[in-house]
């Protein structure tokens, strides 16, 4: 792999972008000495392409070098102060960073949020809070629960979350004490077993192809109660979606470890242990406390067995840590260092990615040297799959984690296997996660008062073989029977301390009621194929008024769409959320096979109650001209000045299809009969149309239930144009 890349770096070595991909592929292999030769080479050829070097401070923080990360990261935000990504990878870069305050830590959030909410478009009022009374089902209705993540996959908070979300099933539309419905918004690009069974136990959406203001518009379509963030400023964050203020309250939990800085997060959820007394005052949001424990955890299915402890045939205590190695300082390095000193013959076992960087390996090697550890007793690994991760334990004695930026899977893994885990909590909150845990399992002995009581704890443990053995043989079945493994009863705290909030706020803004809610709310218009505000398609005069809201779907992101999607994938489109659709002059451009398709779509995102509006050339009058040898003979002229032809009108206006978009060419068309029998063959319950001689196009109102004749004809005069 090393010698490919080299090869790689070689032949692109006057290549900015492609030296820029072989950059990230070896960052993202842990070859840092290589990645950052790749990405100073791209900043040389491209100097104003700030790729270069938001890579190179991600990098610093990666190896450590936090003074260096946090330069990097100041520079970028005075060149680009309007990026998201640079802003939240610089605010938790200084997560990593034991020099940077508590007060450093809020301030520079607070400040994001301030340009989050800027940048949505200023100061928003909270939405009106829906009443959970239904007289209409005679009972609670459900509270509508969205978390919105980048990672509801095999990755950390996935994990955490994949059982939640099956325990939140159980109770989901229920009518017990806590009824709930929840959704998923994933704007995530990986789909694996996790996804799986995270899309079967809830509402899925895929929201990766929407900005921010298509998934505002879905999250309110959707009328979500309490909205909850997975992800803080962590890789693919939407928090600033958070900033739109789509739902009327807004949490944060669990995928980030410090304040989001957005006065719109109504709470922060952690515990007794991630925030004691004196916490809030690192937050900007309030802190509401999980009984029970912030974390829950089920191991993954490979997990192995415990194996028997290392030392009993080594004769010497192996210490560990797979922890990222970003998390290494001069304290961890001077602490660890004073533990393997007291502990004659000991050994360290490091292991994260970017081990396989020799450059890092050597650095790591020389800070134990120069504080007076024999390099041979360090062994540094680099990457592999989970399941050998989980293999290696069996190399462990006791983990020692880092600080101030603890293990959170790291240390639940560690313990289930077996293997011990020595902390340090200290003031902020992502330093007091192994003690969290350790807590919640009974185990609050192995968390050190300071750096002192951290040396004594590790060594007190290594110098008991009788205490190592029994935590060793019993650390697995501890977890089990303790509040961090109970996913039911944690789903059951974490489900009323979300209604209890909403009830809280709902006290303080008294919410509206269901049937002036459901009945006053502006009907949903979505507008499907509805091209470019400026020169798209003009919605009907029927559907002009306050009493309608347009919602705009095309395939175009350059239209400005309000929800990015095509007719044959609306998936971002809520089952049963539109009132009308309208499609103008789109249907023309599916093929034969692919209009069943898109009508199943129609019929699953209108209500009971909804009805389609649906526009397309009429290929009869087309034929009507062809036959008179008119093909390229004026049809008509459009209200922009634009003359269309026969010819446009059968396989699209030539200046469309010119612009090299391939999904503006038509495939296929229609006769009034041919499209009112089309529409009825594919679940249209009623159908009233009429051929417009001024446009040569078919207009035609479909309804989704059956409609009496008197009452769809009504309903066509008001719709269809003249």
């Amino acid at each position: 792999m090393l010698g490919t890349c080299q090869q790689i770096n070689e032949a692109y070595s006057g290549d900015a972008n492609a030296l820029l991909d072989v950059g990230v592929l070896l960052l993202n292999f842990g070859y840092l000495a290589r990645a950052r030769d790749c990405f100073e080479r791209v900043h040389f050829l491209a100097p104003q392409d700030l790729r270069a070097p938001m890579n190179l401070a991600n990098l610093a923080r990666d190896s450590g070098d936090h003074a260096t990360a946090q330069r990097l990261y100041e520079a970028l935000q005075l060149a680009q102060p309007n990026s998201p990504v640079i802003r939240r990878n610089a605010l938790v870069s200084q997560e990593y960073n034991p020099g940077v305050t508590d007060a450093q830590r809020l301030a520079s959030a607070c400040a994001w949020g301030d340009w989050a909410i800027a940048q949505a478009g200023g100061w928003q009022a909270r939405p009106p809070l829906h009443s959970r009374t239904d007289p209409t089902v005679g009972a609670l209705r459900p509270l509508r629960i969205g978390y919105v993540s980048a990672d509801l996959c095999q990755h950390t908070v996935g994990l955490f979350v994949k059982d939640i979300f099956h325990a939140h099933k159980s109770s989901s539309g229920g009518v017990g004490a806590n009824p709930v419905s929840v959704f998923a918004y994933s704007s995530g690009s990986v789909s694996d077993w996790v996804s799986d069974a995270i899309r079967a136990a809830c509402t899925w959406r895929d929201v990766s192809g929407l900005d921010d203001t298509a998934l505002a518009t879905l999250i309110r379509q959707d009328q979500i109660d309490v909205l909850i963030d997975l992800s803080g400023h962590t890789a693919g964050s939407r928090l600033t979606v958070f900033a739109h203020r789509p739902a009327p309250v807004q949490v944060a939990w669990l995928g980030y470890f410090a304040t989001t800085g957005l006065r719109y997060i109504d709470a922060v959820l952690l515990d007794e242990w991630h925030a004691p007394a004196g916490t809030q005052a690192q937050f900007a949001e309030p802190i509401v406390q999980l009984p029970g424990g912030r974390m829950c955890y089920q191991p993954v299915p490979w997990a192995p067995a415990v194996a028997p402890a290392p030392c009993l045939q080594t004769g010497y205590i192996t210490f560990g840590s797979f922890n990222n190695t970003g998390k290494l300082n001069t304290g961890v390095f001077d602490v660890w260092s004073q533990v393997l000193a007291a502990v004659p013959l000991s050994r360290l076992v490091l292991k994260w990615r970017s081990l396989a960087d020799e450059t890092l390996c050597d650095s790591i090697r020389a800070a134990f040297t120069d504080r007076g550890i024999d390099p041979n007793r360090i062994a540094l690994r680099p990457a592999s799959f989970h399941a050998d991760v989980l293999l290696q334990y069996a190399d462990i004695d006791i983990a020692l984690d880092p600080f101030p930026f603890t293990g959170g899977m790291t240390s639940c893994e560690s313990l289930w296997m077996g293997v011990p885990v020595i902390t340090w909590p200290q003031s902020r909150v992502v330093s007091r996660q192994t003690f969290a845990l350790l807590n919640q399992i009974g185990l609050p002995e192995l968390a050190a008062k300071d750096a002192e009581d951290y040396v004594r704890v590790a060594v007190e443990l290594a110098n008991n073989p009788q205490r190592l053995m029994h935590l060793r043989q019993t650390l697995r079945q501890r977890m089990q029977a303790s509040p961090l493994c109970d996913v039911a009863g944690f789903t059951q705290n974490l489900e009323e301390t979300i209604t209890n909030l909403y009830g809280t706020i709902a006290d303080e803004n008294p919410p509206t009621s269901f049937n002036t809610m459901t009945n006053t709310a502006p009907k949903i218009l979505l507008n499907v194929g509805a091209g470019h505000p400026k020169s798209g398609a003009r919605i009907p005069d029927a559907f002009q008024s306050a009493e309608w809201k347009e919602v705009r779907l095309d395939i175009d992101p350059a239209n400005e769409p309000d929800v990015i999607g095509t007719m044959l994938d609306m998936s971002a489109v809520a089952n049963e959320s539109a009132d009308a659709l309208y499609s103008s002059h789109t249907i023309e451009h599916l093929y034969p096979n692919e209009i069943p398709q898109a009508m199943k779509e129609f019929l699953r995102v209108l209500k009971p109650q909804g009805y389609a509006v649906i526009t397309c050339p009429d290929l009869q009058a087309a034929a009507e001209m062809i036959a008179q040898d008119k093909l390229m003979e004026t049809a008509y002229t459009t209200g922009s000045g634009m003359v269309v032809t026969p010819f446009d009108i059968v396989y699209s206006h030539r200046e469309y299809t010119g612009r090299d978009k391939p999904y503006m060419a038509h495939h296929c068309g229609f006769t009034l009969k041919v499209l009112n029998g089309t529409l009825r063959s594919n679940g249209f319950a009623s159908v009233a149309g009429k051929r417009r001689a001024r446009g040569l196009d078919l207009w035609v109102v479909a309804t989704k239930q059956q409609m009496d004749e008197g009452t769809l004809r009504e309903l066509a005069e008001k719709m269809l144009p003249g």
